[in-house]
């Protein structure tokens, strides 16, 4: 099985299921569907092929924070615990996390409203038991220091994966070390990210993910993505796709 664990069904649009069927005739079968704001249902404008099943990750997105009022973010978390309480297909929290882009994370009361709603997240994470979905841009450093913070005082995680990871290999080492898997999305096909290729070969098999983060990459291009990985590791694509599909279904379920 193909899993991809991570792309916005709701973000494809109109051509979404267009796009669906075209992964799906890749033999892309699995999804892990991520929500910005638990607000707003993370579906596909119209049906998935019969072949696929999804999941669903539902969070609050930094990129979000900036247009919210702290009344909107209460509203956003009262969502999330009835979405979760709801059960369902709902298998993660986020995705969450911290970022430093221009007009995300680019004053000091920007990012430390983002560190307040992270620090959140993980408590609902532990309170239902299930996996988080981080989001990390230009402050890796700050994500495992709020981790590490939350490990001290509670323990290991319940499950985690870095998505659309793209950082170094030590980086990668010191995630890994706290128990977060790896998701390696578009970025492993950009021959210029010399830190990510020198960092993919490393990762332990156990903790290998694979992503589109569709859109921008369309869903079907899961399997260069893996191409890539495969390439890059000194492995078979079939290797790959058993190591990240069972990683996948250990974490988000069969």
């Amino acid at each position: 099985m193909w899993w991809d664990t991570h792309l916005h069904l709701d973000a494809l649009g109109d051509e979404g299921p267009a796009l669906m069927a075209a992964a799906a005739a890749r033999g892309v079968t699995h999804l892990l569907a991520i929500g910005v704001d638990p607000r707003r249902p993370a579906l596909l404008r119209g049906a998935l092929p019969a072949t696929m099943q999804v999941r669903y990750a539902v969070g609050l997105h930094p990129q979000e924070l900036p247009s919210l009022t702290d009344d909107d973010v209460h509203e956003a978390f009262i969502a999330l615990d009835e979405r979760l309480a709801a059960g369902g297909d709902i298998v993660a929290v986020g995705e969450c996390g911290v970022d430093a882009r221009a007009g995300i994370g680019d004053t000091r009361e920007r990012r430390e409203r983002q560190l307040g709603v992270f620090r959140r997240h993980l408590q609902v994470a532990r309170r239902v038991g299930l996996p988080l979905v981080l989001h990390g841009v230009r402050r890796d450093g700050v994500l495992l220091d709020v981790i590490d913070a939350d490990i001290a005082a509670h323990g290991p995680l319940p499950g985690a994966v870095w998505h659309g990871y793209s950082g170094s290999a030590d980086t990668m080492r010191l995630a890994v070390k706290r128990g977060i898997s790896i998701s390696i999305g578009f970025m492993a096909l950009d021959v210029r990210a010399r830190r990510l290729q020198e960092a993919i070969p490393l990762i332990p098999d156990h903790a290998l993910l694979l992503e589109t983060d569709a859109p921008p990459l369309p869903p079907e291009r899961l399997l260069d993505v893996a191409e890539a990985v495969a390439r890059l590791r000194g492995q078979s694509l079939a290797t790959v796709q058993g190591i990240s599909g069972d990683n996948a279904a250990r974490l988000f379920g069969r």
